[in-house]
């Protein structure tokens, strides 16, 4: 019983840790290299402010 919930707990805690650690850096590089920045919404620059 403890080996079916086992799995699933541990692929869902290291799920949004993983995706947050990877578009974290290229979204900034690609803001920056892109001009899209200044068609992008608030959101974005706040974000970029944040890191």
């Amino acid at each position: 019983m403890t080996s079916l919930p086992s799995p699933p707990l541990r692929v869902s805690i290291p799920a949004p840790p993983t995706r947050v650690s990877l578009p974290a850096p290229p979204l900034i590089k690609l803001a920056e290299a892109l001009p899209v920045t200044e068609s992008l919404p608030a959101p974005i620059l706040a974000f970029s402010k944040l890191i």
